[in-house]
């Protein structure tokens, strides 16, 4: 099993993820950086999966947020990964940390966005988000996060 770390990137280091960012959103750098700066203002953080040879095999931009259905919740605006596996680990570490950083920030739920495409039960992005056990709602993929979490 290979080694991820699990990094917080600031502004300045928005660009190392942008070509993860840009296979799952077609965002230029332009409004990735813009986006990505407004993120970190308001509170929120991106995330990079790292492994030990410096290549990123995995992003996500999150931010807390009120909730209609959720009340509180972490709001991933975007998750990418890049698993060459099949395996879901690098999927997985960086859904264990938004968990943390949910509980960390009093949010009830992670609220995932994803593209329309990994909403078809074909999906290969589906799949590995429910066997980490979150399930489709709407257009997001939603975890509940039990008392115990938070």
């Amino acid at each position: 099993m290979q080694h991820f770390t699990v990094e917080c990137l600031g502004a300045d280091r928005l660009e190392r993820v942008y070509p993860l960012i840009r296979a799952a959103t077609r965002v230029t750098l332009a409004r990735w950086k813009e986006f990505g700066r407004e993120l970190l203002a308001a509170g929120g953080g991106v995330l990079a999966v790292t492994a030990p040879d410096k290549c990123i095999h995995g992003a996500a931009a999150y931010r807390p947020s009120g909730n209609l259905r959720h009340e509180r919740s972490l709001e991933v605006e975007v998750i990418v990964a890049f698993d060459l596996r099949g395996n879901d680990q690098v999927r997985a570490l960086l859904c264990r940390e938004l968990e943390r950083i949910a509980a960390e920030r009093r949010c009830n739920a992670l609220n995932l966005t994803v593209a329309g495409k990994s909403a078809e039960p074909s999906s290969s992005v589906r799949s590995g988000l429910e066997r980490l056990g979150h399930r489709l709602e709407t257009a997001n993929f939603v975890q509940e996060l039990s008392g115990e979490a938070r």
